[in-house]
């Protein structure tokens, strides 16, 4: 094939199989949102069943904005015998921090769990609350008892649910290690909060927490998740993430994707998503100005005869508007290709892009699920699943090297075999600390 003809092919497969609907601005729609799509290969062997990655990218504008819109905020505290010391006097005063930061309409209540879960203050506006009494009932928390950490949630949730007017943002912030005494319903609770479009930011303090669920609950809900050492980095990142409110441009997004005649999706890359044949909806969330979001899904297609068109998915990005108030709108785009008889139109099809986003998404999930296995004990599994991460991205993450570095002594340590001292804890957990947050960084929470 010439140099003209595999131009003139790569163009025409641009131009007919992969197409998103341009947005123009209007009074009703600000055009900032936007999705496009494409595929890992734009053409597929054909008299076979085949494998495909698609893309899709979702975008945030930049534009003026208004003032935004008020808080329904719950703040959820960890005030358990766990947070005794540093920990307790941080989530102090990162309540503190937060409580002082929100505008005379923004709604807040304060829910702290120990053995029991308390409502230190029920749902009001800042205007109409008395700060000051507040604060000292703050002041006054101390550390003690067991973890209710899903009474605390359910109760910060039923806060926020209660209040709902449509018009406020509906956040939920949970401070604490968490290390419940039950975690069963920390997840579900999670998807409750995912079903009403409540994100949750999570923020572990201190060094010992459990950076697995409080990632969970980040990921299952559409919100954040980070740690930190001090309450002045907790009120920086409340801080940030108020700002990013105040850049909101589009509220609640859902992704929904359905595959073509035969298509199977076979997963959402570096998700614990259920494929099949069906159509999927994935939660985005909220998009701020300058934001952007790629999710990457892996399909099988069905044998077809040669120059055969596929048609691999429609997507549909539904979302409410935050700029203009033009309500739910929505954004699409088509995703298809041709089947060839040589195998070399398939390899010179190939889109490195694709590809390469789709290995840091999968290594970065494997990284996330070594962190598990080491956490219940099973060092070996852990350290083989960072070699298999390693294999997949090479070289792409400092953090999972010295993760990997740190995990072999343990491992030659555990199966008899010399080894070096096994790295000090804090150092294990500040390793463990740094690879599991580039992990959830990459998957985009």
């Amino acid at each position: 094939m010439t140099t003209t003809n595999r131009l003139l092919l790569s163009l025409s497969l641009l131009g007919a199989l992969a197409c998103a609907r341009e947005t123009r601005p209007t009074i009703e729609d600000p055009g900032l949102v936007q999705l496009t799509a494409d595929l890992g290969h734009a053409r597929l062997l054909a008299e076979q069943p085949g494998e495909v990655l698609a893309r899709l990218r979702i975008g945030a504008g930049e534009a003026q904005l208004g003032e935004r819109p008020a808080l329904n905020l719950a703040l959820v505290v960890d005030t358990s015998g766990s947070m005794d010391g540093d920990p307790i006097g941080d989530a102090r005063e990162a309540t503190k921090a937060i409580l002082r930061m929100l505008r005379a309409d923004d709604r807040v209540s304060v829910t702290i769990f120990h053995s029991q879960t308390e409502v230190v203050l029920e749902s009001t506006t800042i205007g109409d609350a008395d700060l000051e009494a507040v604060l000292a009932r703050i002041d006054a928390i101390e550390a003690r008892g067991t973890t209710d950490m899903a009474g605390g949630f359910q109760a910060a949730f039923n806060q926020v649910v209660t209040h709902r007017d449509g018009v406020r943002l509906d956040r939920i912030v949970m401070l604490g290690d968490g290390v419940p005494n039950d975690p069963t319903n920390i997840v579900p609770l999670a998807q409750s909060c995912a079903s009403y479009a409540i994100p949750v930011t999570a923020i572990g303090l201190g060094l010992e927490y459990d950076e697995l669920l409080m990632g969970q609950i980040a990921q299952v809900s559409g919100g954040r998740f980070s740690h930190v050492e001090d309450p002045e980095r907790v009120a920086g990142l409340f801080r940030d993430e108020v700002l990013r409110m105040d850049r909101t441009v589009a509220r609640n997004a859902i992704l929904q994707l359905q595959p073509g005649p035969g298509v199977e999706v076979v997963e959402v890359v570096g998700q614990q998503t259920p494929g099949g044949s069906g159509g999927l909806q994935l939660q985005i969330g909220d998009l701020a100005m300058g934001e952007q979001k790629e999710i990457v899904v892996r399909l099988t297609t069905p044998a077809r005869r040669v120059g055969a068109t596929i048609e691999v998915l429609d997507a549909m990005l539904v979302f409410q508007d935050a700029v203009s108030e033009a309500g739910t709108l929505r954004r699409s785009a088509y995703l298809g290709l041709r089947t060839t008889g040589a195998a070399a139109e398939v390899e010179e099809s190939r889109n490195a892009e694709v590809h390469e986003r789709a290995t840091d998404l999968q290594a970065a999930q494997a990284t996330a699920q070594a962190i598990q296995m080491y956490r219940a004990g099973n060092v070996e599994a852990a350290a083989a699943l960072l070699d298999v991460a390693e294999s997949v991205a090479p070289g792409r993450s400092e953090s999972r090297r010295r993760l990997r570095q740190r995990m072999s002594s343990d491992s030659e340590s555990s199966s008899g075999a010399p080894a070096a001292a096994p790295a000090p804890a804090p150092e294990m957990e500040r390793s463990i600390r740094e690879a599991y947050d580039e992990s959830l960084d990459t998957m985009g929470y």
